[in-house]
C-alpha cells in the first residue's frame, strides 16, 4: 500500500513538470535544474502560479537591418529576462540574458555573426544556441520574444534585408581648406568641417586639390576601418585604390593603394545615418604628366575575398578624375587705364583651372611716389571664374601700378602669368580751342577734359560772355559745341575757359573756373565770322485803282517824285489851242494845287 502511494506522488510531480507554461527553449539553465529537486506540496503550488505583475517589451515595432550593418534595440523588463532571436528553422538561435530590471540596450553586428556571440552582441549575456555561422547572417525574418520569470511577455520580428547596390559621386574640393581627421563612424556621423561648404560636383582639378568619392554605402557600418583600406584581413576585405587609366604606350598604369602608398593619401569621413561615406584624396603627391590623357585616374572601392559578404573580389563603387596644370588669367573689366572720372570701384576678372570655392588673392601695387599695395580676396565660382574689386578713392594718381593674381595656399607663382600695368591717370583739366570758321551761331572746341564736370564758357576780346556749352559730365570729350548767345561778325579772337559745376548741372555765373597753378584753364582762337548784313532798298510799283467816287484822292508814294517848273504862257491866247473839257480842267487844277502844297512843305523843311 505504501509503495502505491509513493508511485502516485511521483506521477503527480512528473505531470506538473511537463505541464509548465514556458517552452523548453525559453528556460534558463537554472529553470531546467528544478526537475531534479524533491517536490512537495508547497513546490507544486509554486509551479502552478505565475507573477501577474511581471512585464517585458521591445518598446517598438518590428526591427529592420541591412545585412552587414548593425542594429540597436531596447528591451524593458520588470525583472531578469531572456531575449530569444531565431530558432531551429532559421539555422540561427540566439539567447540574451538580461539581469535585474529596467531598460536594456542591445546591439547586434550582423557582419560579425559568423563569430562568437560575445563578438557580435553588445549588451546582456549572449549565448548562441545554434551552431556557429560560416558567413554573416543571411537575409530573412527572425522571430523574437522576451520572457520574464519564464513567461513570454512580448514578441516582434527582426528582418535582415539584403545588401543593396552601392553607388558613388565625383566631387572636388579646393586646396584652401583642410579636411578633418579620419573617423570610424562609431561615435556618430563624422563632421565634415569646412569641407562640407566647398564641395562641388566636378571631376577636373589641379594638383594639391581634393578628389572626393562620395559613396552611397550599404553594409559598411561595422566592417569599414578608416585606418586600413588595403583589402587584407585587417581591412575587413575593404580596398580603396587609385589607378591611372591611360599610362601611355608601353607603360603599366600607376596604381596606389589607400593607407598603404603615400600617393593615395585618403581621409575617411563616414556618415552612416545618411548611408554615406566620403573618401577624400589629397592629390598633392600624384604625378602630373605632360600629356593630359596620362593624368586621368579612377578611384575604386572594392570588397575582396577577405570580406565575408562576397565570394570574390568585387568593385562596389568607382569614380574618375583628371588632374590639370594650374592656369589663370586676369584682366580689368573695362580698361587698364583708370581716369579720375571713372568710378572709384576698379573691378578685375579672371579664369582659372582651380577648383570652385578656391580663394585667390588679387593684388595692385605701386612703389612710388606714394607707395601702396591693395589686396583683395577672390573666390572661384562654379564656372571657374573669379572677380575682385579695388577701391581707388585714396590711391596715388599719375602712376602706373602692377596688377596680378596669387595662389597663396598652393604656392603657385601666378605673377608671371597675370602681371600687367594699370595706369592711374591724374586729373588734368584742359581745353583746346582751334582757329576756325563759324556760322555765327556756334563754335567748336576740339578737346575738353573736365575731371569734375562743368561747362566751357566763351568770351570775346573785351571779356564779355558771348556763349557756352551744355553741361559736361566728368570726363574727356572731343568736338564740343558751344552755342553763341548773340551773333558775331567778321574775324575776331575768342577765349574758351573751363568752369566747374556746383553740383546742380545747371550753369550759373557763380560757378568758378578750373585753375592750374593758379591760372584759369583756357585757350584762345581766331574765329572767322561772316560780314554783317546790309539793307538794300526795295522798288515798289504803284498801280492805279479806279474808284467809283467822282473825286479821286491823291495817294502818297514812297518813291522820289521828280518835279519841274510849269511853263509860262506865251502871250495872249491865239485861240489855236485845243479847248479843254470842264472835267480835264478840274483835274488839272487839282494837280497844280498838289504840286504847290508839296513845294511849300519842301521849302519849310529847308
Amino acid at each position: 500500500m505504501q509503495s502505491i502511494r509513493t508511485l502516485t506522488a511521483l506521477a503527480a510531480v512528473v505531470l506538473l513538470v511537463t505541464a509548465g507554461p514556458a517552452p523548453a527553449f525559453a528556460l534558463s539553465p537554472d529553470e531546467h535544474a528544478h526537475s531534479s529537486v524533491e517536490v512537495d506540496a508547497s513546490a507544486q503550488s509554486t509551479f502552478a502560479q505565475t507573477d501577474d505583475s511581471a512585464s517585458g517589451s521591445f518598446g517598438s515595432g518590428d526591427i529592420t537591418v541591412t545585412r552587414g550593418d548593425e542594429v540597436t534595440f531596447t528591451v524593458s523588463h520588470s525583472g531578469p529576462a531572456n531575449v530569444t532571436i531565431g530558432g531551429p528553422n532559421n539555422g540561427f538561435n540566439l539567447r540574451i540574458h538580461l539581469g535585474g530590471s529596467g531598460s536594456s540596450e542591445i546591439t547586434i553586428d550582423t557582419y560579425a555573426t559568423n563569430k562568437n556571440a560575445s563578438e557580435f552582441v553588445d549588451g546582456g549575456s549572449p549565448e548562441l544556441l545554434s551552431g556557429k555561422l560560416s558567413k554573416p547572417l543571411e537575409p530573412a525574418d527572425y522571430f523574437m520574444n522576451v520572457s520574464v520569470g519564464g513567461d513570454e511577455r512580448d514578441v516582434t520580428t527582426l528582418t535582415v534585408e539584403p545588401r543593396g547596390e552601392m553607388s558613388a559621386e565625383s566631387l572636388i574640393a579646393p586646396s584652401t581648406v583642410s579636411p578633418p581627421a579620419s573617423s570610424s563612424g562609431k561615435e556618430g556621423d563624422a563632421d565634415l568641417g569646412d569641407l562640407g561648404g566647398v564641395l562641388s560636383s566636378d571631376n577636373r582639378l589641379a594638383p594639391g586639390e581634393y578628389a572626393v568619392m562620395k559613396v552611397h554605402e550599404s553594409s559598411l557600418e561595422t566592417s569599414l576601418n578608416a585606418e586600413a583600406l588595403s583589402g587584407n584581413d585587417a581591412s575587413n576585405g575593404i580596398k580603396l585604390n587609385v589607378t591611372q587609366t591611360n599610362p601611355g604606350p608601353n607603360r603599366d598604369p600607376r596604381e596606389f593603394v589607400a593607407t598603404a602608398d603615400p600617393e593615395a593619401n585618403v581621409t575617411v569621413l563616414p556618415q552612416f545615418e545618411q548611408d554615406t561615406v566620403y573618401f577624400v584624396l589629397d592629390t598633392s603627391k600624384l604625378p602630373v604628366q605632360k600629356q593630359s590623357e596620362w593624368n586621368k585616374y579612377k578611384m575604386r572601392l572594392a570588397l575582396t575575398e577577405e570580406n565575408s559578404l562576397v565570394d570574390e573580389d568585387t568593385v562596389v563603387a568607382e569614380t574618375a578624375f583628371q588632374l590639370d596644370k594650374p592656369k589663370v588669367t586676369l584682366s580689368p573689366v573695362n580698361d587698364s587705364v583708370h581716369y579720375p572720372w571713372d568710378p572709384d570701384a576698379f573691378t578685375v576678372r579672371g579664369t582659372t583651372t582651380r577648383a570652385p570655392n578656391t580663394t585667390l588673392e588679387v593684388r595692385l601695387r605701386s612703389p612710388k611716389p606714394d607707395a601702396f599695395l591693395l589686396i583683395e580676396d577672390a573666390t572661384v565660382d562654379a564656372n571657374r571664374e573669379y572677380e575682385a574689386t579695388f577701391d581707388l578713392s585714396d590711391v596715388t594718381r599719375g602712376v602706373n601700378a602692377t596688377l596680378w593674381t596669387e595662389d597663396v595656399r598652393s604656392g603657385d607663382q601666378f605673377f608671371l602669368k597675370t602681371a600687367q600695368e594699370v595706369s592711374l591717370v591724374a586729373p588734368n583739366a584742359s581745353v583746346r580751342f582751334e582757329n576756325q570758321s563759324s556760322d555765327g551761331a556756334r563754335v567748336s572746341l576740339s578737346h575738353v577734359e573736365v575731371p569734375e564736370g562743368g561747362f566751357v564758357r566763351i568770351h570775346d576780346a573785351k571779356g564779355n560772355g558771348v556763349g557756352r556749352s551744355d553741361y559736361l559730365a566728368p570726363g574727356r570729350y572731343e568736338n564740343v559745341s558751344a552755342e553763341l548767345s548773340l551773333p558775331l561778325y567778321n574775324e575776331q579772337t575768342l577765349r574758351a575757359e573751363l568752369v566747374t559745376d556746383d553740383g546742380d548741372e545747371a550753369y550759373s555765373e557763380n560757378d568758378t573756373e578750373y585753375r592750374r597753378s593758379g591760372w584759369v584753364v583756357n585757350d584762345t582762337a581766331r574765329i572767322e565770322f561772316g560780314a554783317p548784313p546790309t539793307e538794300t532798298p526795295t522798288t515798289q510799283t504803284q498801280t492805279a485803282t479806279p474808284t467809283p467816287t467822282p473825286t479821286p484822292t491823291p495817294t502818297a508814294t514812297p518813291y522820289p517824285v521828280q518835279t519841274e517848273e510849269p511853263l509860262e504862257p506865251s502871250g495872249e491866247s491865239t485861240g489855236t489851242g485845243i479847248p479843254l473839257s470842264p472835267a480835264v480842267a478840274v483835274v488839272a487844277l487839282l494837280a497844280a494845287a498838289g504840286l504847290l502844297v508839296r513845294r511849300t512843305e519842301g521849302e519849310k523843311d529847308e
